[in-house]
Order: structure tokens, then sequence, then C-alpha cells
């Protein structure tokens, strides 16, 4: 169930431009983004048509939340 969950992760995130998987990254680093960032990039994955991966972030902003990773 985790590798297909990955693998259609991974699937989405290949018709992303570079730079925005780069950002994403950058962004799920801890204390790097606020729950609002992690959420503005959950919308904007939606948009894109990549549920799972919004999914993924939202999952993180989560436990950020609840281990105090997120930023100020």
């Amino acid at each position: 169930m985790q590798l297909a969950d990955n693998l259609l992760r991974a699937a989405e995130l290949a018709l992303l431009p570079d730079e925005t998987i780069l950002e994403i990254y950058a962004a799920l680093r801890p204390h790097r983004s606020s729950a609002a960032d992690l959420a503005t990039w959950a919308e904007r994955l939606d948009d894109c048509g990549a549920p799972f991966t919004a999914a993924f972030v939202r999952e993180a902003a989560q436990v950020y939340a609840e281990r105090g990773l997120l930023a100020a």
C-alpha cells in the first residue's frame, strides 16, 4: 500500500515543472512553512490535478502541527 501511494504521488509530480517540485520540497522541510502555506500548496496541487500529493501535504501539515514543526 505504501509503495502504491508513493508511485501515485510520483506519477502526479512527474507532470509538474521541476521548479514547482523543488518549491514543494523546500516547503515541506521542518520549520519552513506555516499551516497556511502548506494549505495553499495543497490547494495548488489539487488545482494541478495532483490530489494524492495534495492529501500528503495536508497530512504533513497536521503532523508538523502536532510535533511543533511549523514555521511561525
